[in-house]
C-alpha cells in the first residue's frame, strides 16, 4: 500500500515548479491557501476568515463558499458594520464604478449598491457595497504560510431572510463566482494572481480541506496520473459554473436521460447532494439497486432518499457499482462508493442522489458538495477550463490529510 501524500507538500512541489518554469528573477504571484471545514449536520462547507481590525484583533467569520457568489464576502449589514474598520462605498466613488453596470445608488441614500448573484436565490441579491481589511494566509515557497492584509470589497444585506443559512454555524459567503468583485477576480488584480482556483472538499468535520487561490494546484505525475478536464461553461448573468454531462453510466451501462438532461450541469458546494431530473433520478435509482450487491432497506425509506441498503458488506471490491458522469470531451467523473453513498443511520447507507423534480428551473443537474468530497477540482478562468481528479482515497489520502494551515 502506497504510504500516505501529504497534499500541502503537492502545494509546495507545484509552486516551487512554476517558479522555476518563469525563471528565478520574475517574481512568483502569491498562493492564497484556506483551509476548508465541513459542517455535519448541514453539509455546508466552509472557511474562517478574518475581517477588520478592531484594536489589532480582527473578527473571525465563518463563510460557507459559493461557487456562485458574485461577492468576495457577503455578510448581513448589522454584522459587517460590527468592525470598526469597515467603511461604506460611497456614490460616484471610484471604488463604486469600479463594481461596474449594475451598481447603483439607492434613494435617500449616499451608500453605493450593487446587485449580487447567489448560489441560494433566485435572483440576484440586493446589496450595499463596502471596504474592510482582510488577512489571507499566503503559501511561501518553503512550505510556510504567512499573513497579508489587503483592503477588500465586500457587500452586505439588510434582508434578514436572504441570506439562507444556519447562522448558528455560518454568518456569510465567500464567493467564487465569476464577476469583478469575487474573491478570485479581486485577488488576481491586487496580487496578479491567476484566475483560477482549486478546491479539495474534506469528507469528515474532524479534519481541514483546502482552497488555493491562484497558482499551485496540488497536481503532480505520481499521484494525478488519471487528471481530467473539460470545458467550463460561465453562465454570463449569474456567474455560475456549469459544464456537460453527456451520459451516465453504472458499470458501464448507460442510464437513459430524459433530452433535457443532457449537458447543462452546474456544479454548486451549497448544494449538500447532487439533484437530478426526475426521469434521470428515477432511471438511475432503478440501475443501481439492479447492480449493488447490498441487502436494500425496504421500510422505513430515509427521506429524502429513495434506495437505502444495509451497509455491511459496502466495503466489498464488488458490492457497490461505479457511478460515471460522461462529460464533454469523453472525460469520465467516476463516484465511487464514498461519493455515492452516504451514512444516515447505523448500518444503513443511501443512494446519495436527490430527486428535483420534472421541470427544474435554471438547469438539469447540479452536481453537490457531497460528490466532491475527496475529490480535487480545480477552475481554470482564464483557459475555461474544469480539471477533477479521481477520488483521493483511492491513493490512500484524502482531502483531511494533513492539511493543517
Amino acid at each position: 500500500m502506497a504510504a500516505p501524500i501529504n497534499l500541502l507538500s503537492l502545494f509546495i512541489i507545484l509552486t516551487l515548479q512554476t517558479s522555476l518554469a518563469v525563471g528565478v528573477n520574475k517574481p512568483n504571484p502569491p498562493a492564497f491557501l484556506l483551509s476548508l471545514i465541513k459542517d455535519k449536520a448541514t453539509y455546508l462547507y466552509y472557511t474562517n476568515l478574518n475581517l477588520g481590525n478592531n484594536n489589532h484583533s480582527p473578527l473571525t467569520h465563518s463563510l460557507a463558499v459559493d461557487l456562485g457568489g458574485g461577492s468576495s464576502v457577503l455578510l448581513r449589514c448589522n454584522t459587517a458594520v460590527k468592525s470598526t474598520t469597515y467603511l461604506p462605498i460611497r456614490c460616484n466613488s471610484a471604488r463604486c464604478k469600479q463594481a461596474k453596470l449594475d451598481s447603483f445608488c439607492f434613494n435617500k441614500t449616499t451608500t453605493c449598491g450593487k446587485y449580487v448573484s447567489t448560489s441560494f436565490t433566485e435572483h440576484p441579491l440586493n446589496t450595499l457595497l463596502g471596504i474592510d481589511s482582510v488577512s489571507l494566509p499566503i503559501l511561501k515557497r518553503n512550505g510556510v504560510t504567512k499573513t497579508v492584509h489587503s483592503s477588500l470589497t465586500l457587500t452586505c444585506t439588510n434582508d434578514a431572510n436572504a441570506l439562507k443559512l444556519k447562522p448558528e454555524v455560518v454568518n456569510g459567503t465567500i464567493g467564487l463566482g465569476k464577476s469583478l468583485i469575487s474573491l478570485p477576480s479581486q485577488l488576481a488584480s491586487m496580487h496578479k494572481t491567476p484566475r483560477k482556483f482549486a478546491l479539495c472538499l474534506p469528507s469528515k468535520p474532524t479534519g481541514l480541506g483546502s482552497l488555493l487561490i491562484g497558482e499551485g494546484s496540488p497536481y503532480t505525475n505520481d499521484v494525478f496520473k488519471n487528471l481530467a478536464s473539460t470545458p467550463l461553461i460561465v453562465d454570463r448573468s449569474s456567474g455560475r459554473y456549469f459544464i456537460d454531462v453527456n451520459s451516465i453510466e453504472i458499470v458501464g451501462k448507460n442510464v437513459p436521460l430524459d433530452k433535457k438532461s443532457r449537458g447543462n450541469a452546474m456544479i454548486c458546494t451549497l448544494a449538500p447532494f447532487t439533484i437530478l431530473q426526475t426521469s434521470t433520478y428515477k432511471a438511475m435509482v432503478r440501475e443501481f439497486v439492479r447492480e449493488a450487491k447490498l441487502l436494500r432497506v425496504a421500510e422505513p425509506e430515509v427521506k429524502p432518499f429513495e434506495a437505502c441498503f444495509s451497509s455491511k458488506g459496502m466495503e466489498s471490491a464488488t458490492a457497490v457499482p461505479v457511478i460515471d458522469l460522461v462529460v464533454n470531451g469523453g472525460a469520465k467523473w467516476r463516484i465511487n462508493r464514498w461519493n455515492s453513498l452516504v451514512k444516515v443511520k447505523r448500518d444503513v447507507v443511501c443512494l446519495a442522489f436527490l430527486d428535483g423534480g420534472v421541470n427544474m428551473k435554471t438547469m438539469e443537474m447540479v452536481i453537490g458538495g457531497f460528490q466532491m468530497e475527496d475529490h480535487l477540482v480545480e477552475f481554470d478562468l482564464e483557459a475555461s477550463k474544469f480539471t477533477f481528479s479521481s477520488s483521493l482515497l483511492l491513493r490512500n489520502t484524502s482531502c483531511t490529510q494533513n492539511m493543517i494551515l
